[in-house]
């Protein structure tokens, strides 16, 4: 529609931003995803995802959760960003976060990709 109707032009290049943008904004240097492995199925997850979702779930839906441990659960979603591969780790296996489709613990390390 844009290129037909609008006289617009596609653009096909590898990269629209010089890797120099990149570096000086942080994203070549701290930009990973975190990942941990259904080790039933072998599906991976983006361990943040699992952490938000577990969070937010459980101060949706859980009517006896203490306001203490709500307190908690507010804090990690604030700083979730800020966790280090190790204190993600520590967090899922504190909250025995499993895979969403088998119910799975996984005790595959976070891996970086």
């Amino acid at each position: 529609h844009f290129v037909l109707e609008e006289n617009m032009l596609e653009v096909d290049c590898p990269c629209v931003t010089p890797e120099i943008v990149l570096k000086a904004s942080g994203h070549v240097d701290k930009f990973t995803d975190l990942m941990v492995k259904d080790e039933k199925t072998g599906t991976c997850y983006r361990a943040d995802h699992l952490l938000k979702d577990y969070c937010k779930d459980k101060l949706e839906k859980d009517p006896n959760l203490s306001a203490e441990k709500a307190a908690e659960l507010r804090h990690v979603l604030a700083v979730l960003d800020d966790l280090s591969a190790e204190e993600l780790g520590a967090k899922i296996k504190g909250y025995g976060i499993t895979a969403p489709d088998t119910k799975t613990v996984s005790q595959t390390p976070i891996l970086s990709i």
